[in-house]
């Protein structure tokens, strides 16, 4: 497992707290599910640090912006440093419904799409994009995906969406990931947005050298 494997367990161990202290979208309603990326990941990774329970540094694209850069003049969304190693992890959001359970097409397209490879890129374009960038680091991939309670999507399972996107990326670019880590999680506040796993992926050729 990697460090991004191990903050995932974390995150699914802690997300009902985040759940009940982010606050609500005036929009979409309560709990940490309909809130955007960014702010989902940095109160994560808050909530993770605040409870001392990861053995390293994470910093996010939100919060600390001149740390996720490489060169290229590009950014990860997370970096994270154990004792063994520094890796380099790009995240999406996995949301395919929206709020009132309706489909949400923009949030598939920004996962799956294999031509919107331009901002904003889609999920399969942000491995390209990392995996070759100039890191010499570990290079992951973290998705909070968010099960469907009712309507089209309620039969795919965390696994499922896991593999289906590893695939994809076989399929559309150069590279290949494997799953890493798929950590489930439950009972959040919000109706439509209540459960599913927190999912990482690891790119199949990694760097020779490392900083």
């Amino acid at each position: 497992m990697t460090g991004t494997g191990s903050l995932a367990n974390y995150f699914s161990q802690i997300i009902d707290t985040v759940d009940e202290t982010i606050g609500e979208n005036r929009t979409y309603g309560e709990g940490i599910g309909p809130h955007d990326e960014d702010d989902q990941l940095d109160a994560l990774v808050d909530e993770v640090r605040e409870q001392g329970l990861f053995d390293g540094t994470v910093h996010t694209a939100k919060s600390d912006p001149s740390e996720v850069r490489y060169p290229g003049g590009q950014s990860a969304d997370l970096v994270i440093t154990t004792e063994d190693e520094r890796e380099y992890c790009e995240a999406k959001l996995f949301r395919f419904q929206k709020a009132n359970e309706q489909p949400s097409s923009r949030g598939f397209s920004k996962v799956f799409n294999p031509y919107q490879d331009k901002n904003p890129r889609s999920f399969i374009h942000d491995v390209t994009k990392l995996a070759e960038s100039d890191v010499r680091a570990t290079k992951t991939f973290l998705a909070p995906y968010y099960r469907p309670v009712n309507g089209a999507g309620t039969e795919i399972s965390s696994e499922e969406i896991a593999k289906k996107f590893a695939t994809e990326v076989a399929t559309w670019t150069d590279y290949s990931i494997s799953v890493d880590t798929i950590a489930s999680f439950s009972g959040l506040q919000h109706p439509v947005h209540s459960r599913g796993a927190i999912i990482t992926w690891v790119l199949d050729e990694q760097p020779d050298q490392y900083f």
